[in-house]
């Protein structure tokens, strides 16, 4: 099981080593867990793979949210504009960013399905989850040690109040269905 542990753990470094030598230009940040990014001379939506961000446009995502977790829309664009603004911190349009994983992988919104790098080799993905800005989507096909380390970093966040679970602690539980 070990073996098994750190031959994944290995494929998943590797990823990131091959992505490291190729670098994007970053377009736009459009929300708390999706970039636009510049491949081969096209705009790419890029969605921070593994992770959700709370919305901060109307959308037909945010109206599931305001029914799943019986909050106002204007309480839920409140945290997705913290979100976004965060992750507007980490990363700026113009800056070059590593990509890992499958460029043919998308989303059903269309979005290519990636771990983003910034240009220091920091994976945003982590970042917004362990800084308490987004979680983890249980659902997604996802390598399992990079699931589970996410996981754990979700847990931290919430302990120490990081983020949306500090400053908007009540909405961002219902959000983000976690129980005290």
């Amino acid at each position: 099981m070990r073996m098994l542990t750190l031959a994944a753990l290995f494929l998943f470094i590797a990823q990131h080593a091959i992505a490291a030598e190729s670098l994007y230009r970053l377009q736009q940040v459009e929300d708390g867990d999706t970039l636009v990014v510049e491949i081969a001379g096209g705009a790419e939506r890029i969605q921070l793979a593994g992770i959700d961000a709370p919305e901060d446009t109307s959308n037909p995502k945010l109206q599931r949210d305001v029914q799943r977790t019986g909050l106002s829309e204007d309480v839920l664009l409140s945290i997705g504009a913290a979100s976004t603004t965060y992750l507007r911190r980490l990363v700026t349009p113009g800056q070059q960013v590593m990509l890992s994983g499958d460029l043919n992988r998308r989303d059903k919104y269309g979005r290519i399905s990636l771990v983003v790098l910034d240009d220091q080799g920091n994976s945003l993905n982590e970042k917004m989850v362990t800084d308490g800005y987004a979680v983890v989507l249980n659902r997604y096909p996802l390598d399992s040690v990079f699931r589970e380390r996410l996981k754990k970093m979700e847990g931290e966040a919430f302990a120490q109040k990081r983020g949306l679970w500090g400053e908007y602690r009540e909405i961002a539980v219902r959000w983000g269905r976690r129980s005290e």
